[in-house]
């Protein structure tokens, strides 16, 4: 899974026995080109923490490659979704040094300075991940929208007023979330949830309908 919202490369690797392998697991037993590090170290992601070893391998993806990229493997997780997932990896593609992190990341080590991330709405369909520009200055500047990226370490862009695309119940604007200077939001392709303020979340709950507990009204929300 290709992660705006983190770093570095993690693989699902054969060093955890205990781990669900449902693909094939990394093994550096059959690699001719890993290098040990041996470092341990704890990520944590929005779906659960793992324990990962550090070393270093070439990797390609396509045309691009990358000798001696730093990587970890999973040697310990609680990450429900690896179990049953056909992907066992996550490659980090933030825009910058993973914090207090000096190795170079794939994308700094692939000299990838652009690419686009398109996850079709049906479920199952497939997913597109494009390493580079496909078109003209000329036409982004036409048909693409622009975001300034305000974080030093992230993805993070920012929103104003934000609403379901249409006027508050009551036009009850006083409870729309991110008036004023807005709020600062991560654009991470690694989950599927839109995570936001305890506040935020009940200021836009004014502007639907309740929910149902049966979730039974659920095709009359936006």
């Amino acid at each position: 899974i290709f992660d705006t919202g983190s770093f570095e490369l993690l693989v699902r690797s054969t060093r955890c026995s205990a781990c669900a392998h449902p693909t094939p697991a990394y093994d550096h037993s059959l690699s001719t080109s890993y290098e040990k590090n041996g470092t341990l170290t704890k990520h944590v992601f929005g779906s659960g923490p793992c324990i990962s070893m550090k070393g270093y391998e070439e990797i390609d993806v396509g045309p691009l490659k990358s000798h001696g990229q730093s990587f970890w493997e999973i040697v310990e997780h609680k990450i429900q979704v690896l179990d049953t997932a056909n992907f066992a990896a996550i490659v980090g593609i933030g825009p910058n040094f993973a914090y207090g992190n000096q190795d170079k990341t794939l994308l700094m080590n692939f000299g990838v300075k652009e690419f686009s991330i398109c996850l079709q709405r049906t479920p199952g369909s497939d997913g597109f991940m494009t390493w580079g520009s496909e078109v003209t200055a000329d036409y982004k500047e036409k048909n693409y929208a622009r975001a300034n990226v305000i974080g030093k370490h992230h993805w993070v862009t920012r929103m104003h007023n934000v609403s379901f695309g249409k006027s508050p119940l009551n036009d009850n604007y006083a409870n729309v979330p991110c008036t004023g200077g807005g709020c600062a939001a991560i654009i991470d392709s690694g989950t599927s949830l839109i995570a936001a303020p305890g506040l935020a979340l009940q200021q836009l709950s004014t502007q639907i309908e309740p929910i149902m507990e049966d979730c039974s009204n659920m095709h009359l929300l936006p």
